[in-house]
């Protein structure tokens, strides 16, 4: 509207005014741009400023660290969690299973070599059933391939052929047990061998019966595991 002959001005808007402060925007003559603050005024807004952030750094931040704890809290749970399942898992896996074959068992005051023949029958037995149970896993899913055969030797270690199976004086034997499920083929720089699964086998040439567990090695070589974190294997299995 025209007043005496002249517009009426109107007041710049905030970015206008700002824009005017700042150089980058020159305002028309009807428009009304209020003058820059002062050093007291920008000292003042500046405080202000810092009291906002301030408040708000006190609110946010603990809201923030709060939600790391519980983050850092919910993992630690769940890592627990995924231990304790392995834990039973593993527990499971191991338990010890058994065979009884006292049909060949010979009879009292057979030779040598016929009581030498019922044990190593024994000790085959033994592998053929150690055989089934992985095969018999494998279908459940608690094992990858497809198990083939097992093999057993004395533990600890002797010479090929001198098993306590030979030994008409030994009433046990233990054995470690590998069911075969991949061939590995030789190198040039490395023999050829069997990937598979380990088990523990426990002989009892008295009562001619077979005792197995499935072993689970800590993975890794050189590896010091923590005496706590170990899982024994049952009183059956054990050396």
């Amino acid at each position: 509207m025209a007043v005496g002959g002249e517009k009426k001005r109107r007041r710049a808007s905030a970015p206008e005014t700002l824009g005017a402060w700042l150089r980058v925007w020159t305002p028309p003559r009807d428009v009304e741009v209020a003058p820059p603050p002062g050093r007291r005024t920008l000292a003042i807004g500046g405080v202000l400023a810092l009291v906002v952030l301030g408040v708000a750094a006190a609110v946010i931040v603990p809201a923030i660290d709060d939600s790391k704890d519980r983050a850092a809290a919910r993992e630690a749970r769940a890592a627990a969690e995924r231990k304790a399942a392995s834990r039973r898992r593993t527990i499971a896996e191991q338990r010890p299973r058994r065979l009884a074959l006292a049909s060949l068992r010979p009879p009292s005051g057979a030779p040598a070599a016929r009581r030498i023949a019922a044990r190593a029958a024994l000790l085959e037995r033994a592998e053929a059933a150690i055989s089934a149970d992985a095969r018999e896993r494998a279908a459940a899913g608690e094992l990858e391939g497809r198990p083939r055969g097992t093999e057993c030797e004395p533990y600890p270690k002797r010479d090929p052929g001198d098993g306590p199976e030979r030994h008409l004086d030994a009433t046990r034997g233990v054995y470690n047990c590998l069911v075969f499920v991949r061939a590995i083929a030789a190198t040039e720089t490395n023999g050829g061998g069997q990937l598979g699964y380990p088990f523990r086998a426990v002989l009892d040439f008295e009562r001619y019966s077979a005792t197995w567990c499935k072993t689970n090695p800590v993975p890794g070589e050189r590896v010091v595991p923590d005496p706590r974190t170990v899982i024994e294997l049952p009183p059956a299995c054990r050396a």
